[in-house]
């Protein structure tokens, strides 16, 4: 058990000092959620006129924009694994005695760290457009948890397609073929109801959008409490099929 935390502590540090050797991508990393806030809010606050809860278009996308950053930041933890696969690093760690759980946690808490990192910078941004959290600090905590457990899903599922693909053109293609239609197939930049009918009817098999309606509410009114169940029951099943799936990629990878 000791040994499994101190691997899974060991895959996250060496992950992070990757990150902060790399003030370029730290510098990408931290400003595009604030180019997304600020290009998204002023290309769509006009359709506010259509009946939102919110007159602000910030208010409205802020917590569509924290699931948005958990959907993209699936695709980070690929291309690491890609660079150690192509540099030899996953076969050589895969040979010891390290706990391969570790070094799937420990990849799915760097994306955590680096998530977190974008969300205080929409939060704060967001706050300075005039945004609110409805519900407080507690409503901030819960958004985490049910955005946490989305995109271990998603991170998962596309970690898993880049230990068995092995290669970067195939992985690329088929992580945006997975999450932009998640993401268009939600309620993320407009209301569901101004979306065609085979959307809205797409929307009840996607995890993401299942986040969205527990988590804008907490920004907009309060807790709703039955979304936030369907959120994290829907959230929570797909995390742990996407840790199996993962798991299972990283033991047909090591033999």
């Amino acid at each position: 058990m000791l040994d499994g935390l101190w691997d899974t502590w060991y895959t996250l540090v060496r992950y992070l000092r990757t990150f902060v050797h790399n003030p370029f991508w730290m510098l990408i990393l931290l400003i595009q959620p604030l180019v997304w806030l600020v290009l998204f809010t002023q290309l769509f606050q006009s359709i506010t006129t259509l009946g939102f809860t919110s007159g602000s278009y910030v208010q409205f996308f802020a917590p569509g924009l924290i699931v948005m950053l958990a959907v993209f930041n699936a695709n980070a933890l690929a291309f690491r694994l890609l660079n150690d696969i192509n540099y030899g690093v996953l076969v050589k760690m895969i040979a010891t005695p390290v706990n391969r759980y570790s070094l799937i946690v420990g990849g799915l808490l760097y994306i955590a760290v680096t998530w977190v990192l974008q969300v205080f910078v929409v939060l704060i941004v967001s706050f300075l457009m005039g945004a609110r959290v409805a519900t407080g600090v507690g409503g901030v905590l819960m958004t985490f948890l049910i955005v946490s457990l989305l995109g271990i899903g998603l991170t998962g599922l596309v970690a898993a397609i880049a230990v068995t693909m092995k290669r970067p053109e195939p992985v690329v293609l088929i992580a945006n073929l997975i999450t932009l239609p998640l993401m268009f197939l939600s309620s993320i930049l407009i209301p569901a109801y101004l979306t065609p009918q085979w959307i809205q009817d797409a929307m009840k098999f996607n995890p993401v959008n299942y986040a969205i309606l527990a988590v804008r509410p907490m920004f907009l009114t309060g807790f709703d409490w039955t979304a936030i169940g369907q959120a994290l029951v829907v959230c929570g099943v797909f995390a742990l099929v996407a840790i199996f799936v993962e798991t299972a990629a990283f033991r047909r990878f090591g033999g």
